[in-house]
């Protein structure tokens, strides 16, 4: 049986009010016709962005066949199977970088919440949800802050960073960490932008490789991601955001 434990700890800075988790889509899964394909940096000609842009047509043309293409208000979960012989704690395989260019395809603006898994399987699948539904919150935040700015700017990951140290005495054992991160944000933010520099921030929760680099964390060993938005237009350029973590312990 799979136990999950959670850090005690709180930081609340100067909060905003994000209040709202949903669930994960009740709909079927569909199962992929191709691997997933992780987010590339290279040049729009590289055959990396050529493998990943095909591969995003597939992911349109599946999530189309079901949902409306003027609707919004999504959930949308991406589960990755991997060989039982690949680790599913490194490797460089983080979620997020997974979730992101789907997000982008399907537009941000659409998404209510995203999740995606790691898991030992034959197959990768994905599920969309429509209408998002609310679901329950876990109890009270582990981290709590509310920041402002550019995603771009050393400030915004030193501000999480910073936060995160206060509540973090040392990272979490080793092993795999089921992570959920709530952002409260305008409806002029594209909020997808924020889930990697925030991510990239958690290296006192999720441990670094190099001290010397501590904005490159090993979230690989995130094998449960959750992302939510909640819109506040009182918050203009400001972004709440709340996060949970928790470590299953067999």
């Amino acid at each position: 049986m799979i136990r999950l434990t959670r850090h005690p700890a709180v930081f609340r800075g100067d909060t905003a009010a994000v209040e709202t988790l949903f669930a994960r889509p009740a709909a079927a899964p569909r199962v992929l016709p191709s691997a997933p394909v992780l987010e590339s940096w290279n040049a729009a000609d590289h055959p990396d962005q050529r493998r990943l842009s095909a591969y995003l047509d597939e992911i349109e043309a599946l999530i189309g066949a079901y949902v409306p293409t003027t609707s919004d208000h999504l959930t949308l979960e991406l589960t990755v199977g991997l060989p039982a012989s690949t680790a599913l704690t490194s490797g460089g395989r983080d979620l997020d970088n997974y979730l992101l260019p789907i997000a982008r395809r399907v537009g941000h603006r659409r998404l209510d919440a995203v999740f995606g898994r790691k898991q030992h399987a034959d197959a990768s699948t994905i599920a969309v949800g429509l209408p998002a539904q609310e679901s329950s919150s876990p109890g009270e935040p582990q981290l709590q802050l509310r920041t402002t700015g550019s995603t771009e700017s050393p400030a915004w990951k030193q501000r999480i960073h910073g936060a995160c140290s206060a509540v973090i005495g040392t990272p979490l054992p080793q092993g795999s960490v089921a992570l959920c991160i709530r952002f409260g944000v305008s409806s002029a933010r594209n909020w997808s932008t924020l889930w990697k520099p925030t991510i990239d921030a958690l290296g006192p929760l999720l441990g670094t490789q190099n001290p010397l680099k501590p904005f490159r964390p090993s979230d690989d060993r995130i094998v449960d991601l959750a992302l939510h938005r909640t819109i506040d237009d009182a918050l203009g350029n400001d972004v709440g955001i709340d996060i949970w973590w928790q470590q299953p312990i067999s």
